[in-house]
């Protein structure tokens, strides 16, 4: 029995106070891929993101969009992820393709492949102005090492995570990715020292377990979620809920990329227009948008009609 793909699957660990989720992504995720003509490189690191988000986005409860960005000055200068509290990924990366080339595809040192820069998500509410954001320097030898971080930074749950990927450098084409993330829970009040002693250890043992997760076991469409699950945590018991499926899909439109447009001055319409008419293409999911200047420039025109006093 072969396992689905592309989900988030929650999970809790019934013997100690560990929640987790892991997601695994493939058709959607190769859809997201395509759509741009990155580097092997970026896409790897694109890829490993995606499972990333996925796994944070969802151990929080939100009705908007949640976003996880890493931004720096090195080759690769920025990656994106943001997630609809709906399923809806889309992704998308900005690097300086001389200097990517450059570098070995085996590189997984983030500093040479970023620089010095910044892990940050955000969250943010429809129908609101809530907004919650969480920013960290980038710190540590991998995006793991790097969420690793951030979590001990901003002062939330202990946390452990794995991310691997499977790229179009790989023996087959396919583009997997798959992350297993787990969170020790707050201590419950009233513990005995055993039972404090007992949630300490089953921690531990829990960080142990996942470090001995291969990419193999969390990329292979042949074994189930819940078989993988068992066999990595079967000790502490495993309680599985709902999963959630996601799918590449980018929230641009002609209608909103026109609404942008009608925000931009005059004189910088006037500078985008090429060949007669204005291009617009957007760097998520690369569908090109084109507009009659001529119609942009007139509202313009008749704006400054209606705030004329004397008319």
């Amino acid at each position: 029995m072969k396992t689905k793909s592309d989900f988030v699957l929650p999970f809790q660990l019934e013997k100690i106070s560990v929640r987790g989720r892991l997601v695994r992504l493939k058709g959607n995720l190769q859809e997201i891929i395509d759509r741009h003509k990155y580097p092997p490189l970026v896409n790897r690191l694109l890829e490993e993101l995606i499972a990333l988000a996925s796994t944070l986005a969802y151990l929080f409860k939100f009705e908007g969009v949640f976003t996880l960005q890493i931004t720096g000055n090195g080759p690769l200068r920025l990656m994106v992820v943001d997630i609809t509290h709906e399923g809806g990924i889309r992704a998308c990366a900005r690097f300086d393709e001389e200097a990517i080339l450059k570098l070995p595809l085996s590189t997984t040192a983030i500093h040479s492949i970023f620089g010095a820069g910044y892990l940050a998500f955000t969250i943010d509410q429809n129908e609101s102005d809530e907004r919650y954001q969480g920013i960290v320097e980038l710190e540590g030898a991998t995006l793991s090492e790097c969420l690793h971080h951030f979590f001990r930074q901003s002062d939330q749950l202990e946390t452990g995570v794995v991310v691997v990927s499977k790229s179009e450098n790989a023996p087959t084409p396919d583009h997997l990715a798959a992350a297993l993330i787990i969170q020790r829970l707050p201590a419950r009040t009233g513990l005995s020292f055993e039972e404090i002693e007992r949630e300490n250890d089953g921690w531990l043992r829990s960080l142990s377990i996942l470090g001995t997760a291969t990419a193999p076991e969390l990329l292979s469409g042949d074994l189930t979620e819940q078989d993988l699950l068992f066999r990595l945590f079967w000790e502490d018991g495993i309680r599985i809920f709902e999963n959630r499926h996601l799918i590449a899909k980018c929230r641009c439109s002609r209608d909103r990329v026109e609404a942008m447009l009608k925000t931009f001055s005059f004189e910088d319409i006037q500078e985008m227009i090429e060949d007669e008419a204005i291009h617009v293409t957007c760097e998520f999911c690369n569908q090109e948008y084109e507009f009659d200047p001529e119609n942009l420039l007139a509202q313009h025109s008749e704006r400054k009609i209606n705030l004329d006093p004397a008319k």
